[in-house]
């Protein structure tokens, strides 16, 4: 009795994870093929109609996309969520923002130089702060505002 529950429960699982389709792209070997039928070919969808409508797609996801990067960027918002642990305390020796002491003396260096040392990261600071979202643009205006206040 064990043996055909062992059996059925084995069955079970290999139906829940069993493919029940595939993606496929226009111009691959499996378009006009239907799932599980290698051999059998289906017809294929009308490129006259799907042509015009992918390319408003991809004119829109375009649009979109820069839309958000130039809306989406909020210094003091990624100060607080990347930098404020360390710039705001002075933990690890990181120049506070607002101590302009201790950040004329790096800007002396040069931007350049003070953008390697964040992209790459410079003693306990990690590359870019952590903030691994952040554009080299980003970093450079994350400096500015800190070195600022």
């Amino acid at each position: 009795m064990a043996l055909s529950s062992n059996a059925a429960a084995q069955q079970s699982i290999e139906d829940n994870v069993r493919p029940v389709g595939q993606v496929c792209l226009a111009g691959q070997s499996c378009v006009g093929s239907t799932a599980g039928t290698a051999n059998t070919v289906a017809p294929a969808a009308s490129t006259s109609i799907a042509a015009p409508a992918a390319a408003v797609v991809e004119e829109v996801v375009e649009v979109v996309a820069a839309a958000t990067e130039v809306a989406a960027f909020d210094v003091e918002s990624t100060y607080q969520m990347s930098c404020f642990a360390c710039h705001g305390t002075g933990a690890a020796g990181a120049p506070i923002m607002g101590d302009a002491d201790a950040w004329t003396e790096r800007m002396t260096k040069g931007m350049d130089a003070v953008m390697a040392n964040v992209v790459n990261g410079l003693n306990a600071m990690p590359p870019k702060g952590l903030c691994m979202t952040c554009s080299d643009d980003n970093l450079q205006t994350l400096v500015s505002y800190m070195s600022s206040q």
